[in-house]
């Protein structure tokens, strides 16, 4: 369902210009044409903002002074011009971003590879996850737990899983250590979605390698936004949704936006569900025009958040006595239950003191708490390959997060040189609460693969793991950075120090773990613009992550440390409304836990692993009908460091090569006018699934297709409403998305959707 502001660039019926936020400017009607014409001459640019790249010079008054007295004057403001690193972007095509600096950056100076989806990219593409919405990105694997995307984000990004953020705060998830606690967010209430490619510990502290994703919230707007709509499609899809926006007040000091969505659905495995509500409410107050206080709030219920289990290799890419299909459910739907609630608040306060000093504030609390019942197939067959045995699982817990982010910025010049200095202390306190347990003497009934008798009675687990714990991560990191530009040079230099402290007590034995950790870490980078939009780029980074547990002589495990070497080119060509990023990059990540090979039972931190390749990234608007994005992503991971068989083995889930191409057309004119209409393909190379690497996944090629029609254009009755369809995976091609030693998860099949929004 597409879900943004429409933005034609041309006039309605009426003859308004419309744009990214409904602005309509009425027109005479000998004036549109040369309006149009001449959109880029007369702009408005906001306070201190520079013109858009490409924009051409105000005409000579002298030259038009009859004809300007005759015509209104009409003021056009270029939204490209306008765009910030945390707001709307018209088309697919950022320029700004704050997640690899924290402050408002050209993506052109800051060097490191940055991806930005669009609001307008998960609209025309409906995305429904923030895994869906990252397929056309380059250097990211976000599907390999297959279907379920909707409420499990396990996200790789150059060979390792990563972190998280909202709105530049942490959440907790799999990669910082949380087990089964993933916070995971409906797609509709971000304005952006951010990719930072590879260390970003000097910004953010403890993380992945691998980089973080940032999810930027929709904020709210001067000019009042109403949208709503709903959606139907396969397996019996029920979904609707509302964005409202706008000023409370007459002086338009106090903003709002209430963005909410919610839905029902069946999915490709048989007997499982999803139901989802979303809302979150927001609040902007701006007594002055140098304070901003925005206070956010998120409430998010998944009474049944969908599949949480695996399929057997042997039987379905593997051949067994009888092969599964997509939608054989190996669990027992009588038994199974997934469902999960997350509410947070937070704020963001900004306050300009003078023109060198700006200070900002950031803090959420953020609430996750979870439940995972169900039956596994991993013991597997019995009866001569006939039959499924099983185990249940019962897994339940909560998160409670507490972030704060403290800046100061101070924007001054030094002779020839220009700075932005970013000075902060960020903390942040995690409570995590994991109960888990299993069966016991294997008493859950097996399953039939040929003719499942679901309904069975199934014992409740009462074995308790030992990995069921309480455990609390607390961080303080203090940071600086100065961003510097000489010329054509841009520099960008930070340092960071962390002390992190985790205490854990066992659910199973009652023991208590304490450990303290320090950490130091750095980056160096410099970028330089040529006239013609080309601007080459080196950098390095450094990341660390704390490890729980201690050795055989009791000494507690150092965190991994990762650094990156990273050398690219990035294209934004005057005049073009286009971006292109190409990278190369070195990762290594040290002090990896492997098997101690004196002491049997215990680990030793002297593994390592290596990931290095390339990637090609690039948005496009071609021309004013054509939009394009294209993206490659060569990754070659490996274990170098280990004392166990996966020594020189590529770790199990990662393809080697990924490549995307999505093109959208919109026709402006004609009996057609108001139709855009894309197509685009995702090529998955297989992943080896098995720490041996004797078993690689066939590769997939995958189609989608999207198309939607402003109803407006062929009847003025309908102005507002658009309908929409969209298709992923339109040849419904089966594939693995990836496997791990024995069990496997389906890539999702094909999704059908189709909808209806109406806009005021």
């Amino acid at each position: 369902m597409t879900r943004g502001k429409e933005h034609t660039g041309q006039p309605d019926t009426a003859g308004c210009l419309r744009t990214r936020k409904f602005t309509c400017f009425r027109l005479m009607p000998i004036a549109a044409g040369l309006l149009l014409a001449n959109a880029g001459h007369a702009q408005s640019l906001p306070a201190g903002a520079a013109p858009a790249t490409g924009a051409s010079e105000p005409r000579a008054a002298s030259a038009h002074a009859a004809e300007d007295a005759q015509l209104p004057v009409v003021r056009v403001t270029d939204a490209r011009a306008a765009e910030t690193g945390t707001g709307p972007v018209v088309g697919y095509v950022a320029r700004q971003s704050t997640a690899g600096t924290k402050t408002d950056t050209p993506l052109i100076k800051t060097p490191q590879a940055v991806s930005v989806v669009t609001r307008d990219q998960m609209d025309i593409q409906d995305a429904q996850s923030v895994a869906q919405a990252l397929r056309y990105t380059s250097g990211v694997n976000p599907e390999q737990r297959g279907t379920n995307t909707d409420s499990l984000e396990y996200l790789y990004a150059r060979g390792f899983l990563i972190d998280e953020f909202w709105n530049g705060l942490r959440t907790p998830g799999p990669a910082g250590g949380f087990g089964f606690n993933v916070t995971s967010f409906d797609p509709y209430m971000f304005e952006r979605i951010e990719l930072v490619h590879g260390p970003a510990s000097v910004l953010y502290g403890q993380g992945s390698p691998g980089g973080v994703v940032n999810l930027v919230s929709k904020l709210p707007t001067a000019e009042p936004l109403h949208e709503i709509g709903f959606q139907t499609g396969s397996y019996g899809r029920v979904q609707g949704f509302f964005d409202f926006s706008g000023p409370l007040d007459q002086d338009g000091k106090v903003l709002y936006r209430l963005t909410a969505d919610g839905f029902n659905t069946g999915t490709q495995t048989d007997y499982v569900n999803q139901q989802r509500f979303a809302i979150a409410p927001t609040i902007t107050w701006r007594p002055t025009k140098d304070t901003t206080l925005t206070v956010y709030a998120n409430y998010q219920a998944d009474p049944e958040a969908g599949l949480y289990n695996t399929v057997p290799v042997v039987g379905t890419i593997q051949t067994g006595v009888s092969q599964l299909p997509r939608s054989f459910n190996p669990g027992e739907p009588t038994f199974d239950s997934f469902r999960k609630t997350q509410e947070s608040i937070g704020y963001q306060f900004d306050q300009r003191l003078n023109d060198i000093w700006s200070l900002r504030q950031s803090y959420r609390f953020l609430h996750n708490s979870q439940t995972v019942q169900y039956v596994a197939d991993d013991l597997g067959y019995v009866n001569n390959g006939t039959e499924l045995a099983r185990e249940a699982y019962l897994n339940y817990g909560m998160v409670n997060s507490n972030t704060i982010d403290n800046q100061a910025i101070a924007r001054f010049g030094t002779g020839p040189v220009s700075h932005q200095v970013t000075v902060g202390v960020d903390y942040q306190n995690i409570q995590f609460d994991h109960h888990f347990y299993g069966s016991a003497d294997n008493n859950v009934p097996s399953l039939s693969i040929t003719n499942p008798q679901y309904g069975l009675a199934i014992p409740y687990p009462t074995f308790l793991f030992g990995t069921s714990q309480a455990e609390s991560v607390k961080q303080l990191g203090t940071y600086a950075q100065d961003q510097f530009d000489i010329g054509r040079w841009s520099f960008l230099l930070g340092v960071r120090e962390d002390w992190t402290n985790e205490d854990s007590t066992s659910y199973a034995n009652g023991s208590s773990t304490s450990q303290f950790n320090r950490a130091f870490t750095w980056r160096a980078g410099g970028t330089y613009q040529f006239d013609n939009g080309i601007a080459p780029y080196a950098s390095y980074t450094k990341s660390f992550l704390p490890q729980v547990g201690a050795d055989y002589n009791g000494k507690a495990f150092d965190p991994t440390t990762g650094e990156q070497y990273e050398v690219g080119v990035k294209f934004q060509p005057k005049g073009y409304n286009s971006f292109v990023t190409v990278s190369a990059f070195h990762l290594t990540q040290n002090d990896v836990l492997t098997t101690d090979p004196v002491h049997t039972g215990f680990q030793v931190e002297t593994g390592q692993v290596r990931s290095q390749g390339f990637e090609v990234e690039a948005h496009a608007s071609l021309t004013n009908n054509l939009q394009l994005i294209a993206s490659y992503t060569y990754t070659n991971l490996l274990n170098t460091k280990s004392n166990t068989a996966d020594l020189d083995k590529v770790p199990v889930g990662i393809p080697r090569n990924t490549a995307s191409l999505w093109a959208d057309y919109t026709l402006h004119a004609g009996p057609l006018a108001g139709l855009q209409f894309g197509t685009g393909v995702r090529y998955i190379g297989g992943s080896y699934g098995d720490t041996a690497n004797t078993l690689l996944t066939s590769s997939a090629t995958l189609v989608d297709l999207a198309v939607r029609y402003d109803l407006g254009q062929a009847f003025s009755s309908l102005r507002g409403w658009t309908a929409s369809l969209n298709a992923s995976n339109l040849l419904n091609r089966e594939y693995m998305a990836s496997c791990s030693n024995g069990s496997c998860y389906w890539g999702e099949g094909r999704l059908v959707l189709a909808g209806l929004k109406y806009q005021w």
